[in-house]
């Protein structure tokens, strides 16, 4: 009897990753949605947050490998990133003293502590997490605050335009991912990079980039975007290819997106 059971739990069939995503992420939407459209205090928070969880998967990452940085100052260090966004997010040039600060401090730090065997390592790996995640992810308290004019006649009214941005930017770069990943899925055969990431292809990668150009101009017609067309498909176009997989699951598809779109929307409007 025992082996039967064995054997008919061998046989299940493992859980659908991408279900288990949806199931986990979709209950969470409303309030995702909420956070972006109340403020720029809301927006930092849900920053803060986001950027402590992926810290705390990095550094766990790192403690398998023995590296111990003092995670008391990095985590100080992601708050001051975000913080600095929040409280000053009119110029980029807020950053630099803070990162500068930040570094040499760190780099003390790192050196003086005497629990870590690999200090130097540590530290690299952990200010690399700092640009990588707080840093790059704090643009979107920057892209929270931009100031376009918008399109009265947009189906999508009443909302501000920095939140009409950011609808844009996440939209593109989750939903283009998502058709890659289904597209991968049903008509994949020709690998892509096989040995940066065996899994994709593409198939996938033209259905992701197709994907996020249609979901590009949707949203801009939405929201009534000030963008021409050719420059909604061009956006799409990046979306598609810089959303395309990660190391930190989707969030890592918007650190790259996220600022891009922040100099591109304040260069060009």
């Amino acid at each position: 009897m025992a082996n039967e059971t064995a054997g008919t739990g061998a046989l299940a069939p493992k859980p659908n990753p991408v279900l288990q995503r949806i199931l986990t992420v979709v209950p969470l939407l409303p309030i995702l949605i909420a956070l972006l459209w109340w403020s720029v205090t809301s927006v930092a928070i849900l920053v803060l947050i986001a950027s402590f969880i992926c810290l705390s998967e990095i550094f766990g990452s790192m403690a398998e490998r023995k590296l111990r940085p003092y995670l008391p100052f990095w985590y100080i260090f992601a708050g001051a990133l975000v913080g600095t966004a929040w409280r000053d997010s009119s110029t980029i040039a807020t950053f630099a003293p803070v990162i500068a600060i930040g570094t040499i401090v760190s780099l003390c730090i790192a050196v003086l502590r005497a629990e870590d065997e690999q200090p130097l390592y540590s530290w690299a790996f952990s200010l690399a997490a700092m640009l990588y995640v707080p840093f790059l992810l704090s643009h979107l308290i920057l892209l929270r605050t931009v100031e376009t004019p918008l399109n009265p006649a947009a189906l999508i009214t009443g909302v501000s335009s920095g939140f009409a941005w950011i609808v844009f930017t996440l939209a593109t770069t989750w939903l283009g991912d998502t058709c890659a990943y289904f597209t991968g899925r049903s008509f994949g055969k020709t690998p892509l990079a096989p040995r940066l990431s065996p899994k994709k292809t593409w198939e996938g990668s033209i259905g992701g980039f197709f994907g996020a150009i249609i979901t590009a101009i949707t949203v801009s017609a939405l929201f009534g975007l000030p963008m021409s067309l050719p420059v909604t498909i061009a956006l799409g176009a990046l979306a598609g290819v810089l959303g395309h997989g990660g190391m930190l699951d989707r969030i890592d598809s918007i650190l790259f997106m996220v600022p891009v779109m922040f100099y591109i929307v304040t260069a060009l409007y």
